[in-house]
């Protein structure tokens, strides 16, 4: 006799009808807490969320990839690009991200806060120096 054989079913039996003695948890008892909402919005969250949202809109409606060159271009520019006009292409891209992470604040991990926030802050260092003529 084969070790792999199945256990037979028995033939008469049937499925439950729906709401007898279901195996489904039950509406409302549920141990875990209900997920806490939004946090409340400050006026000033709420104008800048407002102000952006329009944009925001024609962003997403634009090819994925175009946001990234376009940033990566104006990043680049404003690396190579004479002292006069590389300071204004990086400070673009430090409003732009420092913009973006502003949106992004309340959704994110303390650990995405922290490096995101890194990188707006080393460019921003990146703008003062590069305009101070520290950097060529």
């Amino acid at each position: 006799m084969p070790q792999n054989r199945q256990p037979r079913r028995n033939p008469n039996r049937r499925p439950a009808a729906p709401g007898a003695g279901s195996r489904a948890p039950r509406s409302g008892g549920s141990r875990r807490p209900a997920p806490a909402g939004p946090p409340p919005k400050s006026s000033l969250r709420a104008r800048i969320e407002a102000v952006s949202y329009p944009v925001l809109v024609k962003l997403t409606a634009a090819p994925k990839w175009l946001l990234g060159v376009v940033t990566a271009a104006v990043l680049l520019g404003g690396l190579l690009a004479p002292p006069p006009v590389g300071p204004a292409l990086l400070g673009l891209v430090v409003l732009f991200l420092a913009w973006l992470l502003v949106l992004a604040w309340p959704r994110l991990g303390a650990g995405q806060k922290l490096s995101r926030g890194f990188i707006v802050v080393a460019l921003g260092a990146l703008v003062v120096a590069r305009a101070g003529g520290l950097l060529a």
